[in-house]
C-alpha cells in the first residue's frame, strides 16, 4: 500500500492563527528564523479543525460527540471494556477518529474507572498528518488599532458597567502559506492493536471514499476566524501517491513574493523529484496568473491545472484501494 503526500501553496490570506494575548494586544503565532526574520504560521491543530469542519459541512462527516457513550457501553462486558470492539466501532462510525485518530485515557462508567481488556488507554495514531502552514512572506510587525465606537454607543455602554470602551491592538499579516499533507493509505479504515496485529474495519470502497472527500476539502479549504472567511485553497500543489512513506516535497517548495506575485524556485523541486523511486509519477498543478515564472513551472515541472491534479489523485485512490 502507498502513501499520499501533497505540498500546497495557498491563496493569500490574512492573520490566520493567534496565540495568547499580551495585555490588549492580540499576538499572531510566529517563528523566528536564523536570520532573525519572522514567519507567521497556522498550527496543524488549526488546519485539522478547519478540515473536520468542512468535512462535516460538505460530506456529513461524523465528528466525535456525546454519542461515544453509547459506543462505550456497547463494548463493556462484565465491567471490562473490550478495547478492540470499542475502537473498531469508532473507526466505522466516525470519520474523525478514522482519519485523525484519538486518545482516551480515563474512561469511566457511573463515575467508576473502567478496566480495559488490555493496555491503559484506547489510542489511535492519525493516518492523516499535516505540517504547520508557514507564511511565504516575513512578518513586518504591522498592527491594527481597533475599537467599536458604534456598538459601544448603541448598546454596550448601556449593559456593561464601564465608562469607556475597550481598545485593542491586533497584529496583522497577509501572505500565501505553505503546508504539507501526508496520508498513510494502508492505515485508513484499519484498527491496529498494541501487539501490532491489524484488523480491517472498512470496505475498500469506503476507504477510498473518505480520502476522496478529504482531497475535496483540501481543494477548497478555508478558515473562519474573527468574523472573517479566509480562502486557503491551493494556487500550487505538488505531490502524488508513492510507495515510500515520506513527505517528499516538505521544505522543497520554496517561494517568495515579488511585486504582488509569487516566484517559485523550480530547481529545488527538480532535485527533490530525483529522490523518488524510479518510475513513480509526480503530479504538479497551478492556478494561472499567480506566478512570475509560470511558463518555467509548466515547462520544467509539467504542471497542469490544480483541478486536473485533484481529479487524477481521485483516480489514484480508486486504484490504490482496488475499486476503480
Amino acid at each position: 500500500m502507498k502513501t499520499l503526500t501533497l505540498t500546497v501553496i495557498t491563496q493569500r490570506a490574512s492573520s490566520l492563527n493567534y496565540g495568547e494575548n499580551i495585555g490588549n494586544i492580540s499576538v499572531l503565532k510566529k517563528l523566528t528564523l536564523a536570520d532573525n526574520t519572522q514567519l507567521t504560521y497556522v498550527s496543524d491543530k488549526a488546519l485539522k479543525y478547519e478540515i473536520r469542519r468542512q468535512g462535516k459541512e460538505r460530506f456529513g462527516w461524523n465528528l466525535l460527540d456525546e454519542k461515544l457513550k453509547e459506543h462505550l457501553e456497547g463494548a463493556i462486558s462484565e465491567g471490562v471494556l473490550d478495547v478492540d470492539k470499542f475502537a473498531k466501532s469508532l473507526i466505522r462510525d466516525y470519520e474523525e477518529f478514522d482519519l485523525f485518530g484519538g486518545l482516551f485515557t480515563a474512561l469511566s462508567k457511573d463515575k467508576k474507572k473502567l478496566n480495559l481488556s488490555y493496555g491503559d488507554a484506547v489510542k489511535r495514531t492519525t493516518p492523516v498528518k499535516l505540517s504547520y502552514a508557514f507564511s511565504v512572506s516575513p512578518f513586518k510587525s504591522d498592527m491594527d488599532f481597533m475599537n467599536n465606537i458604534d456598538a459601544y454607543n448603541r448598546y454596550i455602554r448601556h449593559i456593561e458597567e464601564r465608562g469607556e470602551q475597550a481598545i485593542v491592538n491586533s497584529e496583522q499579516h497577509t501572505s500565501h502559506y505553505i503546508y504539507t499533507l501526508a496520508v498513510d493509505l494502508e492505515r485508513v479504515g484499519v484498527w491496529e492493536r498494541e501487539d501490532g496485529k491489524k484488523e480491517e474495519v472498512l470496505e475498500a470502497h469506503e476507504k477510498a471514499k473518505r480520502i476522496v472527500e478529504l482531497l475535496e476539502v483540501i481543494k477548497t479549504l478555508s478558515r473562519q476566524i474573527r468574523g472573517r472567511w479566509e480562502n486557503l485553497s491551493p494556487v500550487f500543489v505538488i505531490g502524488g501517491v508513492f510507495s515510500v512513506k515520506n513527505p517528499f516535497f516538505m521544505d522543497c517548495v520554496k517561494a517568495q513574493e515579488v511585486e504582488g506575485k509569487l516566484y517559485l524556485k523550480v530547481d529545488s523541486l527538480i532535485d527533490c523529484m530525483r529522490l523518488l523511486p524510479e518510475g513513480e509519477e509526480v503530479l504538479c498543478g497551478l492556478l494561472s496568473g499567480f506566478f512570475t515564472n509560470e511558463e518555467e513551472i509548466k515547462e520544467k515541472l509539467k504542471a497542469k491545472s490544480v483541478a486536473e491534479v485533484f481529479e487524477e489523485l481521485k483516480k489514484k485512490m480508486a486504484q490504490a484501494y482496488g475499486v476503480g
